[in-house]
C-alpha cells in the first residue's frame, strides 16, 4: 500500500506505461485501458492524465481520446542529452562550417523557442554571430521549423495553441550590450512570416517535401538560414543543425545551403543511431 501512497509514484506508472511498447503500438491507451492495467480507479486516472496532460507531459488525440507521451517529457530528458549530443555534433559542424564557409550552428526546441547548443564559428567578415546563445522565436528560425515539421498534426495544434503567437516566445538579452539590444528590438519588430497555423502546417508539408527548412530574413536582414533536423536511434528529432549566408551570396533558391544542412543532419542521425535508410 505505501508503494501507491505517493501521488508523485501513481504519476510515475502512467508515464511507464504509457512509454510502454504496447501503449506505443497502439498509438496510445485510453483512461478505461490503463485504470485496468494499473487496476486503480478510472477517476483517479483521469485526473492523473488531466494534470499530466496540462503539464505537457502527455498529449491526448483528439480523435481517438488516447493518451500518449508528449514532447515536453522528451525535452525534459533532452536537456540531459545536450552536453553529450554537442559533442557527438561537433565533427559534423565542422565539416559543415568549412564547406558553407559560415558557421554552424546546432540547437534545440525549448517551448516556444529554439536556443543554441553549440557553434562553430567561422571566420567570415560579413557574418553576424551576435546571436550564439541566445533563444530565439522558433516560428523566426530555419531550426524551429525544421523541428516542427516532425511534429504530428495534433502536437503541432497543441504547439501553435501555446506557442503560436510568439506572446511569451521573444528573444532575451543575455548582457547589457546596446548593440545587442537594438538588434533584438528589430527582431521582435520585424513582422513573422508564419502568423496562421494553416501557414505553418503548409510551411511543415514543404520541409517534409525538401528535407530542409529556410528561414530567408528573419532573424537578420539580407541573412537567409537553412536548418534540418537531427533523429536519434529511436527516430525523435532531438534538434537541428543549421547554417546561413548572404542573400546576395544565394543564387539557386536556397538549394546549395539546403542540401548540405541536409546531408550534415543525416550524417550526425546516422552517428545518433538513426538508419541511413529512413
Amino acid at each position: 500500500m505505501a508503494l501507491h501512497s505517493s501521488g508523485l509514484t501513481r504519476d510515475l506508472e502512467v508515464l511507464e506505461l504509457l512509454g510502454s511498447d504496447s501503449s506505443w503500438e497502439q498509438g496510445g491507451l485510453g483512461v478505461q485501458e490503463i485504470s485496468t492495467r494499473l487496476g486503480r480507479d478510472k477517476g483517479q486516472v483521469s485526473r492523473v492524465c488531466q494534470t499530466l496532460s496540462a503539464t505537457g507531459l502527455i498529449n491526448r488525440d483528439r480523435q481517438t481520446k488516447k493518451y500518449r507521451l508528449g514532447h515536453h517529457l522528451y525535452a525534459l530528458a533532452m536537456r540531459t542529452q545536450e552536453a553529450h549530443l554537442a559533442i557527438l555534433a561537433r565533427p559534423a559542424l565542422l565539416e559543415l562550417m568549412a564547406q558553407a564557409e559560415e558557421s554552424a550552428h546546432l540547437t534545440v526546441l525549448r517551448g516556444g523557442e529554439i536556443m543554441t547548443v553549440h557553434t562553430e564559428l567561422a571566420q567570415h567578415p560579413e557574418r553576424d554571430d551576435s546571436f550564439d546563445g541566445i533563444s530565439l522565436p522558433a516560428l523566426k528560425t530555419a531550426s524551429g521549423r525544421a523541428i516542427l515539421a516532425a511534429f504530428t498534426p495534433d502536437e503541432l495544434a497543441a504547439w501553435w495553441e501555446e506557442h503560436g503567437e510568439l506572446r511569451k516566445s521573444t528573444p532575451r538579452p543575455t548582457s547589457d550590450s546596446p548593440a545587442e539590444a537594438r538588434e533584438l528590438g528589430r527582431i521582435r519588430r520585424r513582422p513573422n512570416s508564419i502568423n496562421t497555423l494553416m501557414r505553418l502546417q503548409r510551411v511543415a508539408r514543404q520541409v517534409h517535401k525538401q528535407g530542409y527548412a529556410i528561414s530567408s530574413g528573419d532573424l537578420t536582414e539580407n541573412i537567409v538560414d537553412a536548418a534540418a533536423a537531427i533523429r536519434n536511434s529511436s527516430g525523435i528529432v532531438v534538434g537541428a543543425v543549421s547554417v546561413g549566408a548572404r542573400i546576395n551570396r544565394i543564387r539557386d533558391g536556397n538549394r546549395a545551403l539546403g542540401a548540405l544542412v541536409a546531408e550534415s543532419a543525416h550524417a550526425l542521425s546516422h552517428r545518433l543511431g538513426y538508419p541511413p535508410s529512413s
